[in-house]
């Protein structure tokens, strides 16, 4: 099977990720190419179109193949030409006529051995989370609550997603998310490797974290919340140990043959 891939200029971290991953986990058995333009979509079987929860519209005018998205397109009020619907809308959440794909993890993060206990004597009061610019007020509020009670906790922000050996000396992993739709947070990757989690109760920090039996979920733009969450993993054994080995025990719904599976289902759907 011929797979195009397109990659929108506004896709996300998230998204972007996931088209890494799906081209390596397809590449054995099929060809997966990463076109620039929908116009070069032509000549494939299907295309797999990576963006925003809105597609543009001029864009997927006349799209010349069957193609699958993360979004719909958006439907202006006014159109001389109307664009090609989706055949398939994915989605890493279960949601009214969607698709549940589920999210990958590359198999570098999940550890062969397991991390030193959640706040076993002497590891680092470090915490981390990515930067980005919604999250950075939440952020800010949050660390000036915990300076009244701990002076000795550091905040470390990534402006990448970090490497699994960035990962392994943090004592915790934070996602203050503050959109439903923000889906860069690593928690999958943290999950994962180990790391107590403390996440927004967003609908993919609720799946991720199973509803928060594998992580802490706290509501969203609330830092006395994510105060209280974040000394419970970092000083409570009690409280982020269960979590941890919960969350290493259903970390194989990360690995990537679970999504590769759904995704074959779609892409044999669309082709036949």
């Amino acid at each position: 099977m011929r797979i195009a891939q397109l990659v929108l200029p506004d896709s996300s971290s998230y998204e972007r990720k996931c088209q890494r991953l799906d081209a390596a986990a397809l590449a054995p058995r099929h060809e997966v190419v990463l076109i620039a333009d929908p116009r070069e979509a032509a000549g494939f079987d299907l295309a797999h179109v990576y963006g925003p929860r809105e597609l543009p519209p001029a864009m997927f005018a006349g799209f010349p193949v069957a193609y699958v998205a993360s979004g719909d397109v958006h439907k202006p009020r006014f159109s001389f030409r109307a664009p090609v619907e989706p055949d398939y809308v994915l989605s890493p959440v279960e949601g009214d006529d969607l698709t549940l794909l589920p999210e990958a993890v590359a198999d570098e993060y999940f550890p062969s051995s397991p991390l030193r206990a959640p706040g076993e004597k002497g590891a680092p009061h470090v915490i981390a989370s990515i930067d980005r610019p919604s999250t950075r007020n939440i952020v800010e509020q949050t660390l000036a609550r915990i300076r009244r009670f701990r002076e000795d906790i550091e905040w470390q922000l990534f402006t990448h997603d970090p490497r699994p050996d960035e990962l392994s000396p943090l004592g915790a992993w934070i996602d203050p998310a503050i959109d439903a739709y923000d889906y860069d947070g690593c928690t999958a990757e943290a999950l994962v490797a180990g790391l107590p989690v403390i996440a927004s109760r967003t609908p993919i920090n609720v799946h991720r974290c199973e509803e928060g039996r594998t992580g802490l979920l706290v509501p969203p733009r609330d830092p006395n919340e994510l105060v209280h969450a974040i000394l419970a993993a970092l000083f409570k054994p009690e409280v982020a140990e269960p979590r941890v080995n919960a969350a290493r025990q259903t970390a194989s719904k990360f690995r990537i043959r679970q999504r590769l599976r759904v995704l074959g289902q779609i892409y044999e759907n669309v082709t036949t």
